[in-house]
């Protein structure tokens, strides 16, 4: 009998316990894509702790960090609920969030700037002035994942008609009717690549270009220029728990009013501020989703 009376009173007591505890107790996990996990773990670690900070009341029990190798893996990652916010430059995260279902909430201020550009570039005496006439050539990306010197100018380079191939291994010629390239990996090498000229074009932010180039700016011209996009945004997944995607998104917004902000954003490559997505910006991101999804072999 004694046993009997017992079950029921814990198991009231189990339920009021219940009914006072937070929405959600669980580590908060911030995503990234990246080649080097240890770099973007020791990068990113910061300032995911301190948003765990922000949303203990939320039942938030610490922040970490997870990196994945693709956008495929990272969408992978959102739609099982392993991510919660993730931050990278805005095309793979159009890709991301179409994916896995995540919505796009802040612009990353880096440097003090919202928005950058990407630009195609060639040598100041190259015969290329129009994007058609770089059929038949041979270009340097930086690589798959970069907004500015991948994205956003093949993007540009297929409007305009030309029909790319990845030459990584390719031995011979380029295909009649067609634009090769080739992922130098790194800047300097893409700028370096075109100087010499193993590539007649190279594609980075008109920023990356002027600090790379140094002294051989004057040997160059830019041939296209993009329109703005923001420099990164952050996502987050389509299920979080609307208490937490609240509170997770006006920490974000107030790290810039508080010391201990400022410091983090500083250290978190001179990060300035985090502001809200302008609706223009939402659509004009959300009309490349198509081409995007084509470029990276994605599934809609």
């Amino acid at each position: 009998m004694m046993t009997k009376r017992i079950v029921p009173v814990l198991l009231f007591g189990w339920l009021l316990l219940a009914g006072t505890m937070p929405a959600l107790a669980t580590p908060l996990t911030m995503g990234a894509i990246n080649n080097d996990p240890a770099e973007e773990v020791r990068l990113f670690l910061p300032i995911a702790q301190y948003l765990a900070a922000q949303l203990a009341p939320q039942g938030i029990t610490k922040g970490q960090v997870m990196v994945a190798d693709s956008v495929q893996e990272m969408a992978q990652f959102m739609k099982s609920g392993r991510v919660d916010l993730y931050l990278d430059s805005p095309l793979p995260s159009v890709v991301v969030n179409q994916m896995a279902g995540g919505n796009m909430v802040l612009r990353r201020w880096k440097q003090g700037q919202a928005e950058y550009r990407s630009v195609l570039f060639v040598k100041r005496d190259s015969p290329i002035h129009t994007l058609a006439q770089l059929s038949g050539q041979l270009v340097g990306f930086k690589d798959p994942h970069s907004s500015s010197s991948y994205l956003m100018p093949r993007i540009a380079m297929e409007q305009a008609g030309l029909q790319l191939v990845d030459m990584t291994g390719v031995r011979g010629g380029i295909p009649a009717n067609k634009t090769g390239y080739l992922f130098t990996n790194d800047r300097e090498t893409n700028l370096f690549w075109v100087v010499t000229g193993k590539t007649v074009a190279g594609a980075m932010s008109p920023e990356e270009l002027t600090r790379q180039a140094k002294g051989d700016r004057d040997k160059l011209r830019i041939l296209y220029e993009a329109e703005a996009i923001p420099r990164h945004v952050v996502s987050l997944r389509g299920d979080l728990p609307a208490a937490v995607a609240t509170a997770l998104t006006e920490a974000l917004l107030a790290m810039e009013h508080t010391a201990t902000g400022q410091r983090i954003l500083a250290d978190f490559e001179q990060t300035t501020r985090f502001d809200r997505i302008p609706p223009a910006t939402q659509a004009q991101l959300q009309e490349m989703a198509p081409a995007l999804l084509s470029i990276l072999n994605t599934p809609p």
